[in-house]
């Protein structure tokens, strides 16, 4: 039997219960390895992905066993994420994919304004002037301003709902950038959009663009940056959500550094 749930099972967990639970977090398991294996051509970011999901599926257990879930919440969270999850790989045209997908013109200088905005709001200095861990919260916050009618979880419980939402919201950005891709956009996006170049935000360039503020392989950082300088208004208006301080933590986890 798998090491995995050896410890769970010395609990003397009722047999059918763990027989639920065991289901449920393959089933979830197996969808997003799936998913991971069909939209994440990279491979150090699909080997990130996986780790985090078996970390999620870990924390699963560990709220089991500290009694702070049921089993049936437990299982219930996770045939939610794997549906989530299914949606996504069913998601060649899906909203999120098509929004970017369908961008073809110059991302808007404005995006300068939002995001400086946006920073000095939030962090009290201007975007070109933040650390690494400070853009990429706000990269997430845009993303999941993005995702989140589609990442809520109904679980009570904090912890999972927080894990679970940020997993979504990877999940969704890592859909949308492959969707793009397979539409040819980011190339083309990237060749169009929006530069950060000699420490001046929303210079339009041809050639480096997202790449020069994300990086290579950055699909959060890139959708982020996509999302904001063409539906921005949302993530701009956008107040937070519960929890979200726990989110932005539980996202640095699922980050490449």
């Amino acid at each position: 039997m798998d090491s995995f749930y050896r410890y769970y099972l010395a609990q003397e967990v009722h047999p059918v219960d763990d027989e639920v639970l065991k289901t449920a977090l393959e089933s979830f398991e197996g969808a997003a390895l799936k998913f991971s294996a069909d939209f994440i051509s990279d491979a150090k970011q699909r080997e990130n992905y996986n780790r985090n999901v078996k970390r999620v599926k870990a924390e699963v257990l560990s709220q089991v066993k500290a009694g702070n879930v049921s089993v049936k919440e437990a299982a219930e969270f996770c045939y939610e994420a794997r549906n989530k999850i299914m949606a996504e790989i069913r998601g060649k045209t899906s909203v999120h994919g098509l929004a970017i997908a369908q961008k073809k013109k110059i991302i808007s200088p404005a995006l300068e304004q939002l995001l400086d905005e946006k920073a000095v709001k939030k962090f009290g200095k201007g975007f070109a002037e933040l650390g690494t861990n400070q853009r990429d919260f706000m990269y997430y916050e845009i993303v999941e301003s993005s995702a989140r009618p589609d990442a809520k979880f109904n679980t009570l419980n904090k912890v999972l709902n927080v894990s679970g939402k940020v997993l979504i919201v990877v999940t969704i950005a890592y859909a949308t950038y492959e969707i793009a891709n397979a539409e040819n956009i980011p190339k083309e996006a990237i060749k169009q959009g929006v530069v950060i170049g000699g420490g001046v935000l929303g210079t339009v360039v041809s050639g480096a663009a997202v790449g020069a503020v994300c990086g290579l392989g950055a699909p959060v950082c890139t959708i982020a940056l996509l999302l904001a300088g063409g539906a921005s208004a949302g993530w701009f208006a956008s107040k937070g959500v519960e929890y979200f301080d726990d989110e932005l933590e539980e996202f640095t986890k699922w980050q490449i550094r």
